[in-house]
């Protein structure tokens, strides 16, 4: 019987191995071709193609390219409802009475162990360091400023259920910081933005074209690519939406006493 369960292992393991070769080796599906398919032609025409800079974008990126220069106003648009869904919830949870919150800090918070605390220190670094190259690098590689901006949000998450939401704020991480960077984010999308238009171009123009005159948004800063103007542009929307969450997750982190007392407050006319 031994035996019997061995051999049923053993050929279990040889038909996975064979299944595993059977698609590595592309025997199954659409086997790419030596030459590049039109749609990848396409896009590298439009996006880096250094021979030709008369339609590029500057980008190697295909899909920031397409987002910022093919549908940007969308993306604009896209960038306006988050915004203004940060500001209704900040709206919906604002407190009338700060005073309360000077309470609260003066009580101080619930802090884990240190072992998670260290843990949760090293993972939130990572988290820090790995958004920003992935908004500095969004016109090079996949990525962006609203996936940086989501990757940063990680990160207060972590350190108020690890330490305390009145820690995060002694980092510097407070709702009125997060205001003016959220408000920063946004000026220079809008001003990346206009700035074309006033040179005799177009809104959104990232680089030259023959029926304009504004030159262009410049492509490279030394040995540094930036894709023209959507370097700026991921900047922008990285501290929009990074700033954004953050200044949700402070106030949704609030204990429910402090708004209850903050109603009764309203409601007693103190």
């Amino acid at each position: 019987m031994e035996g019997v369960k061995a051999l049923f292992i053993i050929l279990m393991v040889i038909a996975f191995a064979l299944v595993i070769t059977y698609i590595s080796y592309g025997t199954i599906g659409y086997s790419p071709k030596e030459e590049i398919r039109p749609l990848g032609e396409h896009f590298v025409k439009f996006t880096f193609n250094e021979e030709e800079k008369t339609w590029w974008a500057a980008s190697p990126e295909t899909i920031t390219a397409a987002l910022w220069d093919y549908r940007g106003l969308d993306t604009v648009y896209e960038t306006t409802v988050f915004y203004l869904a940060v500001i209704g919830c900040l709206a919906i949870f604002r407190l009338r009475k700060p005073s309360f919150l000077r309470e609260l800090e003066e009580k101080g918070g619930v802090e884990l162990t240190v072992i998670v605390k260290v843990v949760t220190s090293i993972v939130v670094a990572a988290i820090l360091l790995i958004s920003i190259d992935i908004a500095l690098h969004g016109h090079i590689t996949p990525g962006g400023g609203f996936q940086a901006g989501s990757a940063f949000a990680v990160a207060p998450l972590l350190l108020i259920a690890a330490f305390s939401r009145s820690f995060l704020e002694k980092l510097g991480f407070k709702i009125n910081i997060s205001h003016t960077l959220r408000t920063l984010g946004l000026l220079i999308i809008a001003f990346v933005a206009i700035l074309p238009p006033l040179l005799s171009g177009f809104i959104l123009q990232n680089q030259p074209k023959p029926w304009a005159a504004f030159p262009g948004y410049p492509v490279k800063l030394g040995p540094f690519e930036l894709g023209g103007s959507l370097f700026y542009l991921d900047i922008g929307e990285y501290l929009n939406v990074a700033m954004g969450f953050l200044a949700i997750f402070l106030l949704i982190s609030l204990p429910e006493s402090v708004f209850k007392k903050d109603m009764e407050g309203v409601e007693s006319g103190a």
